[in-house]
C-alpha cells in the first residue's frame, strides 16, 4: 500500500501543478482539486482523473494489463463492487492490496459517481495479443460452455459479446491477464497462478487470508466457482484470450 499511496502522491503533485493557474479563480475549484482521499466534496469523475487514473487510465482504459479496465462497464457492477471494497467484503488478495485503502472513504455519492463516469467512457479495444488458437477455443467455450464438467456458456449470462447487465460484468475487451487472475482466485489455483508468468505478470497471490480463510472475489464469487472449477488452467487462459479480442 505504500508504493501505490506513493504513486498517487507524485501523480497528483504533477497533475497540481499542471493546474496551479485555475486554482483561486472559482471558490469550488480548491474542492474539486483537492488531494485528500478522505475529502467528500470531491465529485467522483474528479477522483477518476486524478486519483483511479494512475492505475485504470484516464478513461477507465489501463494501460497495465495488471489492473482491469473499467470504461464502458456496467454501472450496476462498478457501483456494487466499490462498495465490497469499501466495506472490505470483496477478499481477493490484490483487490486487498491495492483498493480497500482507496476505497474505504468513498461516499456513497462519490461511489455513484465514479460508477456513472466509467460507465459512460467509450468501450475499450484492446490491442494486446492474444494468442488465436487459445482465443479460438475461448470463443467455443464461451459461446457453448463445457458441459462434460457442468459449465454451461458464458454467454448466458455475461451476454453474446461479453457485454454484461446489472451486476453481470461487461468482460469484452479486458486485459487476458486480469481475466486469467480472476478465474484463477475463483478456483482457488494459486500455486497455478504463481507459476503461469507469462500470462500473471510476475502477480504473486498467497493461498488464503491470514485467518486461514479462502479468498473471495466479487458479489456474484459462488456462482464463479462452481464455473471456475469446471476449467482446466488451459480452458481458463483460453477464454481470457478469446475476451481479450472482443470488441
Amino acid at each position: 500500500m505504500k508504493t501505490i499511496t506513493k504513486i498517487i502522491s507524485l501523480s497528483a503533485m504533477t497533475l497540481a501543478l499542471a493546474s496551479c493557474s485555475d486554482l483561486g479563480s472559482n471558490p469550488m475549484h480548491s474542492a474539486e482539486r483537492s488531494r485528500n482521499l478522505d475529502n467528500p466534496k470531491v465529485t467522483g469523475e474528479t477522483y477518476a482523473q486524478q486519483v483511479c487514473s494512475t492505475c485504470h487510465g484516464l478513461n477507465g482504459q489501463s494501460i497495465n494489463p495488471t489492473f482491469p479496465n473499467l470504461a464502458h462497464q456496467t454501472k450496476e457492477y462498478i457501483a456494487t463492487e466499490l462498495h465490497e471494497l469499501k466495506d472490505e467484503t470483496r477478499l481477493d488478495p490484490k483487490a486487498q492490496q491495492f483498493m480497500w485503502g482507496v476505497a474505504r472513504n468513498l461516499t456513497d455519492k462519490q461511489i455513484n459517481e465514479l460508477a456513472d463516469y466509467y460507465s459512460k467512457q467509450p468501450a475499450p479495444v484492446n490491442t494486446n495479443y492474444a494468442d488465436p488458437k487459445l482465443a479460438a477455443e475461448g470463443k467455443k467455450i464461451w459461446q457453448e460452455g463445457n458441459l462434460s464438467q457442468g459449465v454451461p456458456a458464458c454467454s448466458g449470462c455475461h451476454g453474446e459479446n461479453a457485454e454484461g447487465a446489472a451486476n453481470i460484468p461487461r468482460l469484452a475487451g479486458q486485459h487476458k491477464n486480469y481475466l486469467y487472475k480472476q478465474l484463477m482466485v475463483f478456483n482457488d489455483d494459486y500455486e497455478l497462478v504463481n507459476d503461469h508468468k507469462d500470462i500473471q505478470s510476475n502477480l504473486e497471490l498467497p493461498g488464503t487470508q491470514e485467518n486461514g480463510q479462502p479468498w473471495r472475489a466479487g458479489n456474484n464469487g459462488a456462482v464463479m466457482e462452481l464455473m471456475a472449477h469446471g476449467l482446466n488452467d488451459e480452458q481458463k487462459e483460453a477464454v481470457a484470450n478469446y475476451l481479450q479480442t472482443v470488441r
